[in-house]
């Protein structure tokens, strides 16, 4: 009887427990458990940028900036890239068919790998240029800059 009320509850109480990741745990009134808090210290002006920086966070369960690898930001109507440079951990990011002018925030992102660009019909070829020679990846500029 007893082996088989642990057969039972064992596996119901990891259940429950793992239903409940996000919760903080306490015993006594007193936390036993915290899970690490989504990264929330950066600035960026940008709404559109900052909006899809914060569903990137969200999914991919970031708590430290260098822990964001993969950016899909297209047609989000970003303008300016300013305080993405804190998200050192960038490998992959796409901005296709935004309003981007200028770049040089991501000339600060040394492990990026993959940058997507195409669409932004006023973005400076000189910094799409400069960004292709700084990456070892792939890198796709608008059609202006490939005259």
């Amino acid at each position: 009887m007893k082996n088989s009320l642990y057969k039972f509850v064992l596996p119901l109480v990891s259940i429950v427990l793992i239903g409940c990741e996000g919760y903080t745990y306490t015993l006594n009134e007193q936390p036993v458990f915290s899970p690490e808090k989504l990264f929330s210290n950066f600035n960026i002006t940008d709404t559109a940028l900052k909006s899809c920086v914060d569903q990137a966070i969200f999914d991919q369960k970031v708590t430290r900036a260098n822990q964001l690898t993969h950016l899909n930001c297209s047609n989000a109507g970003i303008s300016k890239l300013s305080g993405l440079e804190i998200f050192t951990g960038l490998t992959h990011i796409n901005l296709n068919e935004n309003v981007l002018v200028e770049i040089k925030p991501l000339l600060f992102l040394s492990q990026l790998q993959v940058v997507t660009l195409e669409a932004n019909r006023h973005l400076l070829c000189s910094d799409g240029e400069q960004l292709r020679n700084q990456i070892s990846g792939s890198i796709k500029l608008p059609a202006h800059c490939l005259r």
